[in-house]
């Protein structure tokens, strides 16, 4: 069933392999094919565009990773194998979640609660800091959502500011260097500035792209907010205008 369901792969029968991957994994115990089961159903399931399904298939396949915990070995090499072994499936993990969060209908909050746990804002620290991109922009995006989404999107604003700060040595780029300028420098004209090079970043970025005009509401939107947070008095004539969110969206 399993090299049968790699060959409806390879002929672009999606559904197909779906299917017998799921029932392969129902029947076989060995557990390193099952893993491999797991990563196979769901690329077949972010290529049917079945982003429910795909979405609940990406918590198991995470729940699996983390219950391979690397146990203690004859030496430490082979401790240390399993360690770099569990790093590498998050940092794909990472990856392959980011067609799934921009796809979904809550994939960004969602987003942000798994790259901001403990274990995967470590892998993202180690092998794959331009994951702050996304992480940054999801955080912006979901800003105003909702109410909960918006205390969630407010603290993670913050710890990700922090991670950004630490992680600049090697990873920066305008939508990190906005969330900088504005919360670590408080320099206003040099945010507006990074916000006009992130817009055109976002909209030639292939999963933040939908997301152009929510981006830029919601970056507008901080920069209002962060000003209004320091300042006791405004002289509206000072703010430039395109740094103030539309009325409907305060």
């Amino acid at each position: 069933m399993y090299k049968y369901g790699q060959f409806l792969y390879t002929i672009g029968n999606y559904s197909g392999t779906a299917d017998y991957l799921y029932h392969f994994r129902v029947l076989s115990t060995d557990p390193d094919l099952n893993l491999s089961a797991h990563w196979g159903k769901l690329a077949c399931d972010i290529l049917l565009g079945k982003w429910d399904t795909a979405l609940e298939e990406l918590d198991s396949l995470r729940e699996s990773i983390d219950a391979r915990l690397p146990g203690p070995g004859p030496d430490a090499s082979s401790a240390g194998s399993s360690s770099l072994l569990q790093l590498q499936s998050r940092t794909w993990l990472i990856h392959w979640s980011l067609f799934v969060y921009f796809n979904h209908p809550q994939g960004r909050t969602l987003l942000l609660e798994t790259f901001l746990s403990p274990a995967y804002l470590n892998t993202i620290q180690t092998s794959c800091p331009w994951i702050l991109r996304y992480l940054a922009g999801a955080a912006i995006v979901t800003r105003k959502t909702a109410s909960s989404a918006s205390s969630r999107a407010r603290h993670a604003i913050r710890d990700i500011v922090r991670v950004i700060q630490m992680e600049e040595y090697q990873y920066k780029d305008p939508i990190t260097q906005f969330l900088k300028d504005l919360y670590v420098d408080f320099d206003f004209e040099a945010a507006q500035q990074s916000l006009t090079v992130a817009e055109r970043v976002v909209e030639n970025d292939f999963f933040l792209g939908n997301f152009r005009q929510d981006f830029m509401d919601n970056a507008r939107y901080l920069i209002s907010e962060a000003y209004c947070r320091i300042h006791q008095k405004i002289d509206i004539e000072c703010v430039p205008c395109h740094a103030i969110p539309p009325i409907s969206s305060i």
